[in-house]
């Protein structure tokens, strides 16, 4: 009774998903059941209003909820990664849509079974992830044209965990760093 006062409540679909708050703004990966879509939304910090949307058809099946990740933002633009590896880049005043990028379709990358649960990490103006599909460990993706800006190869043959990619500085040199089911690699940035 004594905690803090409640500004405003949504309802939103069942999952893991976390929201982020950048500018007086929250940003949440939603999934809407009953249109079987994965939707990126965009809300007031201040009152709860939905600002924008932006969806894209998804449909799957319950597996502990639906959504999983948080996007990440930047004064420019916001990047989400969907629970079966779909990326969506769009602009974070409108939600105009910039790109999308389906991570199995477009790098072989495998599905872990309780879906992605990886968070996209940008680096500037750089998306970073991490499809672990046969040829792509991981990749760097321009926000502004979805142009792939540089790819790293996976020897080894590691999959796709629920680990995020992490940005550190490990003896004076910076890297991102992924915990891949098969493997960790440290990658120059």
């Amino acid at each position: 009774e004594s905690g803090p006062r409640r500004l405003w409540q949504i309802p939103v679909g069942e999952g893991h998903a976390g929201p982020a708050v950048f500018d007086g703004r929250v940003f949440l990966l939603d999934y809407l059941e009953t249109e079987q879509a994965d939707a990126l939304r965009c809300f007031s910090l201040d009152d709860g209003a939905e600002i924008w949307r932006r969806a894209y058809p998804a449909p799957k099946k319950r597996n502990h909820g639906f959504s999983r990740t948080v996007p990440a933002v930047t004064g420019r633009h916001v990047v989400s990664l969907g629970p079966q590896g779909q990326a969506l880049c769009v602009e974070m005043a409108t939600g105009a849509f910039r790109w999308g990028l389906d991570l199995v379709a477009a790098c072989g990358a495998k599905v872990p079974y309780w879906y992605t649960g990886q968070c996209p990490l940008l680096d500037g103006e750089i998306a970073v992830l991490a499809p672990a599909g046969p040829d792509t460990l991981l990749m760097g993706v321009r926000c502004e044209t979805g142009e792939v800006a540089w790819r790293t190869p996976n020897p080894g043959g590691w999959t796709m965990s629920h680990a995020s990619v992490m940005p550190m500085v490990l003896h004076g040199r910076r890297q991102y760093v992924y915990a891949a089911i098969g493997g960790v690699a440290g990658v120059s940035a």
